[in-house]
């Protein structure tokens, strides 16, 4: 019986995969770099202040704008933190985590749905960082709580790892809700504090996310404490 034949995309020596990758970077340095300065040719110099000025410029539309970001979020793989950091810088720290909290629902349900549908090996493809914890977490709502509460945690990873599994989506986006929210709020108040570096505002809002990072830390390895204490109870269990 002759071997199955290898996807030319396994056949890629891991050198050349690492090239690739540098050669991406590159580019987007590249790219980065050109915008830039056109941008201070332009005389536009990007500072939390002339961001707060330019998003409050456009009006009615700047929320509109930002909430349809998080709507796409999930598809374009955006860093979730940069936008909550923004929206608190933009919208201060009470209408930038809100508008941030009902964005983050909308592009949740989109991820969840995105992923339910194009599959497993088609996500795993699009997801580079935290695909591996999709196939090692088995969700539930209060998985899913405990990692959207998690300041480090990618958004991304929690919508698309609870697509691919069989969670119902109303515990999924209650869930989800629920401990995006807190994150929205304390990432928006870190953001409203950028213009007042060094102030005991400013500490007050990193001291919030590093207490939140360890609190949920904690209760992410003491669940995972207790499912491994049971699979050990369970092996061990004479049939």
């Amino acid at each position: 019986m002759s071997d199955p034949e290898i996807p030319a995309s396994e056949k890629i020596s891991p050198l050349l995969r690492a090239r690739k990758k540098f050669f991406r970077f590159i580019v987007l340095v590249c790219i980065g770099f050109a915008l830039g300065a056109y941008f201070t040719r332009k005389g536009f110099h990007l500072t939390p202040e002339s961001f707060k000025a330019f998003v409050l410029s456009l009006g009615v539309l700047g929320p509109i704008i930002y909430i349809g970001i998080f709507i796409v979020r999930p598809l374009f793989l955006i860093p979730s933190i940069a936008l909550f950091i923004g929206g608190g810088l933009a919208f201060g720290p009470v209408w930038g985590p809100t508008y941030a909290s009902f964005g983050a629902a909308l592009g949740g349900t989109v991820g969840f749905w995105f992923s339910r549908k194009m599959g497993h090996d088609y996500v795993k493809k699009k997801l580079k960082l935290g695909a591996d914890m999709i196939d090692n977490t088995k969700f539930s709502f209060s998985v899913v709580f405990l990692l959207s509460l998690l300041p480090i945690m990618p958004v991304t990873v929690i919508n698309y790892g609870a697509g691919l599994s069989t969670m119902n989506f109303k515990n999924y986006i209650a869930a989800h809700v629920m401990g995006i929210t807190p994150r929205a709020f304390a990432y928006g108040f870190f953001g409203s504090t950028l213009l007042e570096i060094g102030s005991p505002k400013f500490r007050a809002a990193l001291l919030i996310l590093i207490i939140m990072g360890m609190v949920t830390a904690y209760f992410r390895l003491r669940s995972k404490q207790k499912r491994q204490e049971q699979l050990a109870k369970d092996t061990s269990t004479p049939n």
